[in-house]
């Protein structure tokens, strides 16, 4: 009896199936090599060669736990075919739909004309970055990466895939306030994994680790990118990311405080420039102006001194407002 491409595949399957494994990954790895002859072509005999080879694929993964997409050296993002391997992070179907509704938010913000300037930060294979490139009309796209492994893949996806995008190797978010750059899109998948959390060994033993962990709640790399906002996103931009199921209500809190802390900011230059217009008549005019814009549970304080000269009303205001900002970063 002829042993078939279909025969070896199903007794693949039970191997990995009898390993615990992801029987799943058996057929994605035939079906997506290069040696897969076709369905039609299923209960044609195997020849050696594929069988071989084939069983090597399987024996990696169930004895040495090596991820399917690393042992084909490929994986798929948008459809897009992306070479992977152990020096990047393999992408996951949630970032399909990080990209997605980026796509969808960008079609709602901006006109089809108008020139998008976008940012992949902790890119990995690329495979954001390289997808919004070839997605979006009208846009330029700079990826960065800390590893240069990660970038030398990206460099090699964007090669394959012809897309016109800038690669750098730099420490998070540096190479963009290095050079002051700004965008109207940010994405980023940056490491989000507590530090003690345990992990499945085949991500930790042959993912990067570097694009997993993120300090003790995870969380360090938001931390540090919301604090520049203001320095790396245009007016109307916006910024996009991944995180953990469980970080929700820690992320927003503090998304909150750095929001809250840069609306204040912007609140007190608007207010000094307004009050410097307006206070050029007489005392009795400075607390109208006062009463109208300094923000509840300052007025009276500001009032007090509307009899002295109008530049300490100003000082006095930018006192009160500096005050709100320290007690909001505490």
């Amino acid at each position: 009896m002829k042993y078939t491409y279909s025969k070896l595949v199903k007794d693949n399957e039970k191997k990995v199936e009898k390993a615990e494994l992801e029987v799943h990954a058996v057929k994605w790895m035939f079906f997506n090599s290069d040696f897969f002859c076709g369905y039609s072509h299923l209960n044609d005999e195997a020849s050696q060669e594929v069988i071989d080879k084939f069983n090597h694929m399987i024996d990696l993964y169930i004895n040495e736990k090596i991820p399917p997409q690393y042992i084909l050296n490929k994986t798929f993002f948008f459809n897009y075919p992306m070479y992977v391997d152990e020096g990047c992070f393999i992408p996951r179907p949630e970032t399909e739909q990080l990209v997605e509704e980026t796509i969808y938010r960008i079609d709602e913000m901006f006109d089809v004309d108008a020139h998008k300037q976008i940012a992949d930060v902790c890119c990995g294979s690329g495979a954001i970055g390289i997808t919004l490139k070839k997605e979006i009309e009208n846009c330029s796209v700079f990826m960065c990466d800390v590893s240069e492994d990660a970038v030398n893949i990206t460099k090699k996806n964007a090669s394959n895939l012809d897309a016109d995008v800038v690669v750098e190797c730099g420490d998070f978010i540096t190479p963009i306030l290095e050079k002051r750059l700004k965008f109207d899109v940010l994405l980023c998948n940056p490491p989000y994994i507590k530090n003690d959390e345990v992990l499945n060994t085949m991500v930790v033993d042959h993912e990067p680790n570097i694009a997993l962990f993120g300090g003790v709640d995870g969380l360090d790399f938001y931390r540090i990118i919301f604090k520049h906002f203001d320095e790396i996103i245009n007016d109307h931009g916006f910024m996009g990311f991944e995180f953990g199921y469980d970080q929700k209500e820690l992320l927003e809190e503090i998304n909150f405080y750095q929001l809250r802390n840069r609306i204040i900011s912007q609140l007190k230059e608007k207010l000094i420039e307004t009050i410097t217009e307006e206070l050029h008549t007489n005392c009795f005019k400075s607390v109208q102006v006062l009463r109208r814009h300094v923000p509840y549970g300052y007025t009276e304080e500001c009032e007090t001194h509307a009899l002295v000269d109008k530049t300490e009303v100003i000082e006095t205001i930018k006192d009160v407002l500096d005050r709100e900002i320290i007690e909001c970063e505490e």
